[in-house]
C-alpha cells in the first residue's frame, strides 16, 4: 500500500473549490450522499439506517442550530473582547454557560487558573507527576 501512495505524483495545477450545500436541489446530489454516508455509519455501528426524505428533513433542521449556536458563541466572545480592548479590570470578565435548548445562558465570574505542582502520587494517573516548570497554569 505504501508503494502504491508513493508513487502518486502531486498535481501543480490542482485546485479545491468550495460548493455551497443546498439539501433542496435533487441535481447536485447532497441529499443523496449524507444519505449513503449516514446509512453506511448506521450499518458499522448495527444501528436503525434512515430512508432519503428523513435525513433530508434532518438535514434542514441541522444547518440552522449550526448557525444559532455559532451566533451565539460569537456573541459572547465578541462581548468578552470588546471588555478586553477597552482595558477593563479583570473582575469584569465572565464565563459564558449556554444552552440552547432549554434556552438558557449562565455568566459566571472566572476562577483561578489550576496551577500544577510536583506530586508524588497523582490520584487518577497513579504515578509520580512533576510540573515543568514549576507552579505552570494553563494560563
Amino acid at each position: 500500500m505504501i508503494a502504491l501512495l508513493s508513487g502518486i505524483e502531486a498535481k501543480p495545477d490542482f485546485e479545491i473549490n468550495m460548493v455551497e450545500f443546498e439539501k433542496d436541489d435533487d441535481s447536485n446530489g447532497h441529499i443523496d450522499f449524507m444519505t449513503s454516508v449516514a446509512n453506511l455509519r448506521a450499518r458499522n455501528y448495527k444501528i436503525k439506517e434512515a430512508p432519503r426524505h428523513q435525513v433530508k428533513l434532518i438535514a434542514g433542521k441541522i444547518i440552522p442550530a449550526i448557525a444559532t449556536t455559532t451566533a451565539m458563541v460569537v456573541g459572547a466572545c465578541g462581548l468578552e473582547l470588546y471588555k478586553f480592548i477597552l482595558g477593563k479590570d479583570v473582575a469584569k470578565f465572565r464565563n459564558s454557560f449556554m444552552n440552547l435548548a432549554l434556552p438558557l445562558w449562565v455568566f459566571s465570574e472566572p476562577l483561578p487558573p489550576i496551577v500544577n505542582k510536583d506530586v508524588e502520587m497523582d490520584p487518577i494517573l497513579f504515578c509520580p507527576v512533576k510540573a515543568y516548570p514549576e507552579d505552570w497554569t494553563s494560563w
